[in-house]
Order: structure tokens, then C-alpha cells, then sequence
């Protein structure tokens, strides 16, 4: 997305888009960005972009990144494909962000840019989301009324502008006029005949038979249909059909088949004129039913498609105007109608009285409303009954009615719960939107008295949490809080401490002066702790002589008060029973989100200083520093996240593919693509292999992560191979470790039984120095790999220890030239020679050369007149994920 601000020519003639974007649309829209809290951009009809985007440069790469080029033409080409709709909304992975698009039309309706609109719903951004601190955002209600205003603003804005061209045409249009007067008089006939019989007493098939024949004998089509799905969902029926002629008729072929037959059954309208290009499966169905052009609109009962309006063309070619397709719409609303109001006369009368019964008996107090006239339409006796005093029962009223969803006090399940203070009673409301039996949307809201539930659960929560000794919070309050805490110092850019306290020597005395006397000491600690922490901090009881204090970011301030009186505590001797004794204390501090994002990083980073602390003669404090503990740490979170991922079936582990492209071909189109393993680590963030895959290969983990790759590549291959591309191939890496297990050639063939690849696609590739190690045994594996009909390629050539000496002897099919070899080629005469030597000695055993590391243009050029079979490197492409590789070399 291009901010940079261009004055384009405008292009088009009279009630085109000429004139039509200029400086003053650009001050207009940067206000209303400014006071909406929202993002425009304008795009005329060839997708040029018109106006630029309010931002600076922290949201504008925040916009970038979202709202890409790919989805805003996405949305761009929806109104060109329709020209019924004037706003369209996308949905966006993120819940967070609002998409939109607003058609700016002539009078002829004809698409002359699109108004797109961006913006933030503040009201849905996740607390873990961190978003530039200028941009903007909104609501989903103010951006409804932001929609809604611009919508009228482009309507004025785009009449004012055509008006003036729109005059010279008038005069030439004089004579046309008596004309299309006569086709309107004619059209408003036909549509009044229509009319009248959404008040006729017929049945639904006879109304529709009399509404296609009119339509018929007005627009001149051959053949009219309403077809139906049935109620098993998957068949459908010819409801009503009409045909100009005998022997033209559709509907009984369409009868009887299966909705995923029949490929405009999709909920979409469909506009198709005999020049129209269409896909294979629209193509055979009018092969099939001798089609040539069609218009089918979807009927929709309840938000859902049920029914289709059918307008076809059996034999003569016909190109439909606009005047035909607006005709059959207002047929297909029509008949909408006609069907939504005898659904609604025959289920009415009957639905109230049976959903009353119902309601009546379910066990809870029920109550709906309507929100917008603020109005009960109905209640249960439990309901009127739940509630004794006024107070209480206007309290829970005013909730119902003025409850909204988006205030973030419920959860996902649209429940909250409200205390009747007076009665001291809880109960539960959960909170639906449904349609009422006149199909107009209400709130249902079921009501539950779980005071009994309330009060078990503060027993049960104090007991899970409270340790029984000390009555501090035990370990499992302190994660809990600890993660709160971080989390909301991430939210707010604060920071918050940890203290990790652990008492010196507590063996002797539990030893020497027993164990009711260690449990005084204890209880004694425990109460200091929360005497000396202050308000706003809490104490926990995290192990059996090791105890915990939060410091929140609203008293960080207090952290080295707090800290001095802990230690000045502890200097001083403890009265147990008629004696004292001394017993000091080492402590640990860690800063939250500094040293550790989540708890158990910060008790990991906690006990190293505390451990620290202890090895300084112990009585003493020791602050955590990133520096202290080296990689050891390092390599065990390392270590862990890689187990738990392998154990998560290797979800985090993200396949990127790297293209191989032909270098005999001018064009140096794509033949396939290298798959490389990417680890993206939802605590260490993204890691490149050469950081995790030594790690993985020494603790055994690279099998199943091999495993995994492989089936991933394999199936990606061969969906290349099934949508267009039968000659891509796929090269995967085998690492040592798994060259070595002896199920490495059933791995290979479940990859390919399962993923359904062709073998010949499928390349595995070894490195040298690998291969070079046990030839013999290589060979052997090599050779069984082969008889599955997989290819195998020598990895990073020329780096190992025989090179050219056993390459005769293995079942090779392609070599790989390593990097190193490459960075001079074209300046230094033994890389030149080197890469020439192994090319032509390839040639000689009917050996593909893959060259790998191409970066630059000169090595392009060198390598191309060297006739090298197959270049990669970032000269072509860098390593891309799954959609955008498929985005760009699948087409």
C-alpha cells in the first residue's frame, strides 16, 4: 500500500469518472478521517489509487501489514462482479479490525471507484495485541454511522460532479428518450400485474407460475424456474416453471439432482451472458442443459438460501442489460416477499402460544425483550416471582435493558452475573439475540440463581488457595496472580518485581527444636511478610521454607522500602516459644516483563538469584541480571519449548518453500521449490534452524520434526501438481539422525501414501559430508529409497571430504553445488572452474547441477551461460510461507 501522495490524470468521459477525484475530495476525507477515528482510501475504476491515507508512518505500517494490496483489490473486484450492492464488508482474521468497501456508481449504476474504509474496534482488541500508539480506532457502532454519513456524502458528492457532463448529454439523449419513456411505461405494467398478486389467495407455486410468465413475456428469456433445496438439505425441486415454447423446459432435468451438482446453488447471484467467461463446472451444466446465457438470484428465507429464481437462454445467445437485471431482481424480491408472508401468516398464530408452554416449564426465570422500544414481551412466572425486594428487582431490570455485550463484563458466552444486595442472592443471566415469533430480533435472556454455587465456590476457592499453615496464598494463587500482573504490565508499560524468599538453614531448627517449633517459625515469617509488604502486595507460600512476594506496578515504587525491611526483619532474632533464636533469609529479585514474560521464565530467572544469593554467604539479596546465567538457561528453555512443541504435534514447526527455477529457460520459470523448517515459538518467537536443529538433531526430536516437514512438503506438492503445476517437485532435507533409524524408509512411504504425491516429484537430498561417512551404508539406503521412484540429490557439494571420488558409484539425480562456491563466480577462475567441472561432469553421468546461494545479477548471467541445470537462491526468491509461495508460483 502506496501512502505517497500522487495527483493522477483523470480518465473517462461524461458520467464516467472524470473530474471526479480532486483536491477537494482529499480534504474532505482526511476530516472525516481525523474526526471518525478512521482510515479512507479512494480507487477509481482501474484500481488506481486517488487519494492517500491520514496516517503517520507507525500506523501506516500497521495498515500495510493488514490491510494488504491483495485484500483491498479482493474487495475492489466484489463490486465489479456486482452491481446490486453499494457497501461490502470483508471479514478480517483479526476480530479486532473492520473492513469495508463503499461503491461510488453513476446513475447507470456503472462502477466508477470504491470508498474503502479501515479502522480499529477498540472494543476488541486483546489485552496480549500491541497496537501504535497514534492510530486510530473506533467503535463497530460509530463506524455503522461513519458508513452510513459517507455513504451519503460519495452519493452527493459523485451527483454533484456528474451533473455538469451529464448536461451536454441530455441534448443528444432528447431523441432517445421517447423511447426508453415507452420501455419504463411498459416495465411499470408489467411490474404493477405483478404486484397484484402478492395479494392473491393462490398457492406459492401458482403465484409463482403467473409471476414467471409475466416476467417472461416482458424480458423475453426462454425458460423460468424457482427451484427449491429440499428438506433433507442435499436435492432440490423445480417449484414453478414457465417456458416460452415446448420443449423448452429445464426444470424437470434440475429435479431430483444434488445441490452441489448444480454450481449456482452457491447463496450468490450469478449474471452470465453467452460472451461470459465461466468456470469448467458452470461450463458443463450448460453444455449439459443446452444453456446459453442465465440469470440466477437467490431467494433467501431467514438469512438463508432455499430457494433460486432461474432466467435462462436455451439455444439463442443473449447479452443481458442492466434494465433486464434490474427487472429480475425486483421479480426475486418480490416473490421474497410473497413467500416471507405466508410463512409468517400460517407459523404465527400458532408459535406464540406453543413457545409460551415451553418457556413456562424450563426451570429458569426467562424474560424477552425488545432492546430497541425498551419493552418486556414476555416473562415466565419465575421470573416475576424471583425478585421480593423493589430495589433488587429494578437493579436486574435496568441490566437487562441496558446491557450491552460489548462492554467487556461478560465473556464469550454472553453471560454475567448480578448480586441482589438486599436479598443477598446471585444470580446468572446469559444473553441471546434470536428472532421472535414475528421475526423481528429480541433479547432472551435466561436467568439462574447460583447463590448455593457462589458460596461453595468462595469455600472451595479459599481453600485451593490459601495455604493451611500460614494462611498466606499458596503457589497456584502466586501463578495465577504473577501471570495477571504480567499481563498488565505489558498492557499498561510498566513493571512490576518479584521477591523469592528462602530461609537459611530452616533444617536445624526443624532438626534440632522439632517440627511444631519449624512450623512456628513459619507462621511468624508469614506474618511479618504481610506486615512489612504494605497494602497492595501480596505474600504467598510457595514451598516449605520458601516464600514469594508480587510487587505490582502501582507500588514499584515502594520495592526498596520493602526490600530493607525484609532484610532488617531477618536481623533480628525470632521469639519461639520462651526463647530466640536467629534465622535469616537469602532473596532472589526478578522485574516483570524485563526478566520474563510469564511465570515460570521469572521463578526460573527467581531461583537463579536466589541461588546466587545463597552462594554470597546467604543472609543477602541478589537482583537477577540477563548476563549472569549464560546460555545454560538459554538452552533449557530452549530444550523445553522443544519437546512440549514436538509433543503439540509439531504445530509450531512452519514449512517455508524456496524456489528452484529451470536456468536453461530464458525465463527461468519455477520447477519447484526447497522445503526449509521455520519454528515459530509462541514464547522465543520465530528461530532460525541453525539456532534449534543441532539441538533437536542431539536430543532426537529432528525425527519427528523431519517426520513432520516431510508430510507437510508432501502434501503441499502435490496439491502444485494438482492445480496446474504436474511438473513442480519438491526437495526435502534428511538429517543425519534420521538417515540413521531404520524407519526412515517407512517414513518416506507414508508421507507419500498419505499426502498422494507422485514419487517422481518427491526429491531427498543428503548432505556430502554426511553421505561421505558410511558410503556403503548410504549406498544400500540410497538405493532402497530409489526403488520407491523418489529422487536423491548430494547436498552442499564440494564442502565434504571425497567429493568427486564416490559420486560415480551413488544413485544420485541431482547435485547441489554448495553457496561457497557461488559468492565469486563471474571474479574468481577456480569457482568459475569448479562449478563448470562438476556441470559437465553432471552431464556426462545424467546428473541434474542444482546451484544454490545465487544473489547477485552477475552470478545469474555466469551461471545462465554455463547452462546450469536448476539456480536458487535470494536472486529469485527468499524462503516464503505456504500462501505467499502459492500466491505467486501457483497460477
Amino acid at each position: 500500500m502506496n501512502v505517497s501522495r500522487m495527483d493522477k490524470d483523470n480518465i473517462g468521459g461524461a458520467g464516467s469518472a472524470r473530474g471526479l477525484f480532486s483536491s477537494a475530495l482529499q480534504k474532505m476525507l482526511d476530516a472525516l478521517s481525523e474526526s471518525e477515528q478512521i482510515y479512507t482510501v479512494i480507487y477509481d475504476q482501474f484500481f488506481t489509487k486517488k487519494t492517500e491515507i491520514l496516517a503517520d508512518d507507525s500506523a501506516m505500517d500497521f495498515l500495510n501489514s493488514h490491510f494488504t494490496e491483495n485484500r483491498i483489490e479482493d474487495l475492489f473486484n466484489r463490486f465489479k462482479h456486482d452491481d446490486i450492492e453499494d457497501v461490502i464488508t470483508l471479514p478480517m482474521l483479526e476480530g479486532y479490525l473492520m473492513f469495508r468497501g463503499i461503491a461510488l456508481r453513476n446513475d447507470a449504476r456503472e462502477l466508477l471507484g470504491v470508498l474503502i474504509i479501515m479502522a480499529v474496534n477498540e472494543d476488541m482488541v486483546p489485552e496480549d495485541v500491541f497496537l501504535p500508539p497514534e492510530l486510530f480506532h473506533t467503535t463497530e457502532e460509530k463506524l455503522e454511522k461513519a458508513t452510513l454519513l459517507l455513504c451519503n456524502l460519495s452519493s452527493i458528492y459523485v451527483e454533484e460532479r456528474l451533473y455538469s457532463a451529464s448536461l451536454e448529454e441530455n441534448l443528444d439523449e432528447a431523441s432517445v428518450n421517447g423511447r426508453k419513456l415507452q420501455e419504463l411505461l411498459s416495465r411499470n405494467e408489467v411490474m404493477t400485474e405483478i404486484l397484484k398478486i402478492m395479494e392473491s389467495e393462490e398457492d406459492f407455486q401458482k403465484i409463482s407460475l403467473d409471476v414467471l410468465r409475466l416476467s417472461g413475456q416482458y424480458v423475453n428469456f426462454d425458460n423460468g424456474c424457482v427451484f427449491k433445496l429440499d428438506q433433507d438439505d442435499v436435492t432440490v425441486s423445480c417449484v414453478a416453471e414457465w417456458s416460452s415454447e415446448k420443449g423448452k423446459s429445464l426444470g424437470h432435468k434440475i429435479s431430483g439432482m444434488k445441490k452441489e451438482d448444480i454450481p449456482f446453488f452457491t447463496g450468490r447471484p450469478f449474471t452470465i451472458s453467452s460472451e461470459t467467461m465461466i468456470p469448467d463446472s458452470f461450463m458443463n451444466f450448460f453444455m449439459r442443459n443446452k444453456i446459453s446465457a442465465g440469470i440466477f438470484l437467490p431467494i433467501m428465507m431467514n438469512d438463508r438460501n432455499t430457494m433460486y429464481l432461474s432466467i435462462t437462454m436455451l439455444g439463442e445467445s443473449r447479452k443481458w442489460s442492466i434494465e433486464d437485471l434490474k427487472f429480475l431482481n425486483d421479480v426475486k424480491r418480490v416473490l421474497q416477499t410473497i413467500l416471507v408472508k405466508r410463512v409468517i401468516k400460517n407459523s404465527l398464530a400458532g408459535s406464540y402460544y406453543t413457545l409460551e408452554s415451553i418457556l413456562e416449564n424450563v426451570g429458569c426465570s426467562v424474560v424477552v425483550i425488545d432492546r430497541k422500544h425498551e419493552a418486556i414481551l414476555y416473562s415466565n412466572e419465575n421470573y416475576q416471582t424471583m425478585l421480593t425486594d423493589p430495589l433488587d428487582r429494578r437493579d436486574m431490570e435496568q441490566l437487562i435493558m441496558t446491557f450491552d455485550g460489548d462492554e467487556g463484563i461478560i465473556n464469550s458466552n454472553h453471560r454475567v452475573e448480578f448480586e441482589a444486595k438486599s436479598e443477598k442472592k446471585f444470580y446468572e443471566l446469559s444473553f441471546e439475540k434470536v428472532k421472535w415469533v414475528d421475526e423481528r430480533e429480541v433479547s432472551l435472556i435466561t436467568i439462574y440463581d447460583i447463590t448455593n454455587i457462589k458460596q461453595y465456590q468462595r469455600r472451595i476457592e479459599h481453600q485451593a488457595n490459601t495455604d493451611h499453615l500460614t494462611d498466606l496464598y499458596n503457589r497456584k494463587r502466586f501463578e495465577r496472580d504473577l501471570s495477571a500482573e504480567v499481563k498488565n504490565a505489558v498492557r499498561l508499560s510498566t513493571q512490576g518485581a518479584v521477591f523469592i524468599i528462602d530461609l537459611d538453614d530452616f533444617k536445624n531448627i526443624n532438626d534440632g527444636l522439632g517440627h511444631s517449633t519449624g512450623d512456628e517459625l513459619l507462621v511468624e515469617v508469614a506474618l511479618e511478610l504481610n506486615r512489612v509488604s504494605g497494602p497492595g502486595v501480596n505474600a504467598y507460600r510457595v514451598g516449605g521454607d520458601e516464600f514469594a512476594l508480587i510487587i505490582p506496578s502501582s507500588q514499584h515504587r515502594h520495592l526498596d522500602s520493602i526490600s530493607h525491611k525484609i532484610m532488617n526483619t531477618f536481623s533480628k532474632p525470632w521469639k519461639l516459644g520462651n526463647n530466640e533464636y536467629y534465622c535469616t533469609m537469602s532473596m532472589g529479585v526478578v522485574f516483570f516483563p524485563k526478566d520474563g514474560s510469564d511465570a515460570d521464565s521469572l521463578m526460573q530467572h527467581a531461583d537463579y538469584a536466589l541461588k546466587e544469593a545463597k552462594k554470597s554467604g546467604k543472609n543477602n539479596l541478589v537482583y537477577y541480571s540477563e548476563n549472569s546465567d549464560g546460555q545454560p538457561i538459554r538452552r533449557l528453555d530452549m530444550e523445553r519449548a522443544l519437546r512440549e512443541a514436538v509433543e503439540d504435534d509439531c504445530k509450531e514447526f512452519e514449512v517455508y518453500y524456496q524456489p528452484i527455477v529451470d536456468g536453461t529457460d530464458k525465463e527461468h520459470p519455477c520447477m519447484g521449490a526447497e522445503a526449509l523448517v521455520r519454528w515459530n515459538n509462541k514464547k522465543l518467537g520465530f528461530i532460525m534452524p541453525s539456532d534449534f536443529v543441532p539441538l533437536a538433531e542431539y536430543l532426537g526430536l529432528i525425527v519427528p520434526i523431519g517426520k513432520h516437514v516431510m508430510l507437510e512438503a508432501c502434501k503441499r506438492c502435490a496439491y502444485w501438481n494438482s492445480f496446474g503445476h504436474p511438473e513442480y517437485r519438491v526437495n526435502v532435507n534428511l538429517s543425519m539422525v534420521q538417515l540413521m533409524r531404520d524407519n526412515i524408509i517407512d517414513t518416506v512411504k507414508m508421507a507419500i501414501d498419505v499426502s498422494g504425491i507422485n514419487p517422481d516429484n518427491l526429491v531427498l537430498e543428503v548432505t556430502e559430508s554426511l553421505a561421505a561417512q558410511d558410503i556403503e551404508y548410504m549406498k544400500r539406503l540410497l538405493h532402497n529409497m530409489k526403488k520407491m521412484g523418489v529422487h536423491v540429490a548430494l547436498d552442499d557439494f564440494g564442502t565434504g571430504y571425497s567429493s568427486l571420488s564416490y559420486i560415480r558409484d551413488m544413485p544420485l539425480d541431482v547435485i547441489k553445488i554448495d553457496k561457497s562456491f557461488v559468492s565469486d563466480v563471474g571474479e574468481d577462475k577456480f569457482s568459475d572452474a569448479f562449478v563448470k567441472t562438476v556441470s559437465d561432469m553432471a552431464d556426462s553421468l545424467n546428473v541434474n547441477v542444482v546451484v544454490e546461494g545465487v544473489e547477485k545479477e552477475r552470478q545469474q548471467k555466469v551461471l545462465s551461460e554455463m547452462h546450469v541445470d536448476m539456480i536458487q537462491g535470494y536472486y529469485y526468491d527468499k524462503p516464503l510461507p505456504e500462501e505467499e509461495f502459492e500466491r505467486k508460483y501457483l497460477i
